[in-house]
């Protein structure tokens, strides 16, 4: 057998996931599932398509029960939801609110995508580059400073989603 470093990515199958999912309900562990069953996969790639298709089956399971429950706890909510983000926008919350759910996570998330891209060319093409290697080795070797000179200041960007 090829080691894990050379073998091929190959795409799961929905024969693949439960055959998986049948081995890991008999309690089987994921080396011996993988010499068993997938020859062209790693243990760990067992692993984490079991974990991603327990993620996914945990979203798609949702009774009228829940949703329900989900429904009025969001109800009461949504104002206090929202109103942090709007204010941050500028704008009134139930127009965000709006907004948010009109587009769906995944287009705003490319939105955002798109939006780091452009700034970060500009950035780079405007000489505003705060990536800390801006300017690094563009002064001569053993060349002074002049005293007064600015001094770049970098710094990093941190953003996260709350």
């Amino acid at each position: 057998m090829r080691p894990a470093s050379q073998r091929a990515s190959t795409a799961w199958t929905p024969q693949e996931d439960r055959l998986l999912m049948e081995a890991r309900a008999r309690g089987e562990n994921w080396g011996p599932i993988q010499q068993a069953h997938f020859a062209t996969k790693t243990p760990n790639a067992c692993r984490k398509r079991h974990e991603r298709l327990r993620e996914k089956r945990n979203v798609e399971n949702w009774d009228e029960e829940r949703l329900e429950g989900l429904a009025k706890e969001y109800m009461i909510m949504r104002k206090e939801i929202w109103s942090p983000l709007a204010d941050r926008v500028g704008e009134k919350w139930s127009v965000v609110e709006a907004k948010c759910m009109e587009k769906g996570l995944r287009s705003i998330h490319s939105v955002v995508r798109t939006a780091e891209r452009r700034d970060a060319a500009a950035s780079v093409t405007s000489g505003t580059d705060d990536s800390g290697v801006a300017g690094l080795g563009t002064e001569k070797s053993g060349a002074k400073k002049e005293q007064g000179e600015p001094r770049r200041i970098l710094a990093c960007r941190q953003t996260s989603v709350e």
